[in-house]
């Protein structure tokens, strides 16, 4: 991320993923404030987003992460038609579990999310060991610390 795009939304720390988005009608209550829900879609699509860039693929014979915890903090609201930066990055993982963060930020952060995500082989439903490469990937580009 440079320093102009840094800039513009207030984003601090470092982040291995982020996008650009404009908060649509659809995300959106009564007020025209972001409704809570949406801010899960959002850093859900982030999820995703991260997971298939790491190497990772959604299919019935392949692992998959499936989210065991999620904490969200509100911090601001989020209107109609903001354009807001989303962001995410892995913290921290282990055998076969993750730790991503994720923010929304525009001028600053509006809300922020932690999500422990387990990795589930898909054809027998028990834990699955996330592969070398991404494990690689998860402490050289976010700068994920492995935990024992």
């Amino acid at each position: 991320m440079d320093a102009a795009l840094r800039d513009r939304f207030g984003v601090e720390g470092p982040w291995a993923l982020w996008q650009e988005h404009t908060i649509r009608w659809a995300e959106c209550d009564i007020y025209a404030h972001v409704n809570h829900a949406a801010y899960l879609t959002l850093f859900e699509d982030m999820r995703i987003a991260w997971w298939l860039g790491a190497g990772g693929t959604f299919a019935p014979d392949a692992p998959g992460p499936v989210v065991g915890t999620l904490e969200v903090k509100y911090l601001r609201p989020g209107h109609f038609q903001d354009k807001v930066l989303l962001t995410a990055r892995t913290v921290s993982f282990r055998r076969s579990s993750f730790v991503h963060q994720y923010g929304m930020w525009r001028d600053g952060l509006l809300c922020s999310a932690r999500a422990l995500c387990v990795v589930i082989d898909n054809a027998t439903g028990k834990k699955a060991e996330l592969p070398e490469a991404m494990r690689r990937l998860m402490t050289e580009r976010d700068g994920a610390v492995a935990e024992a």
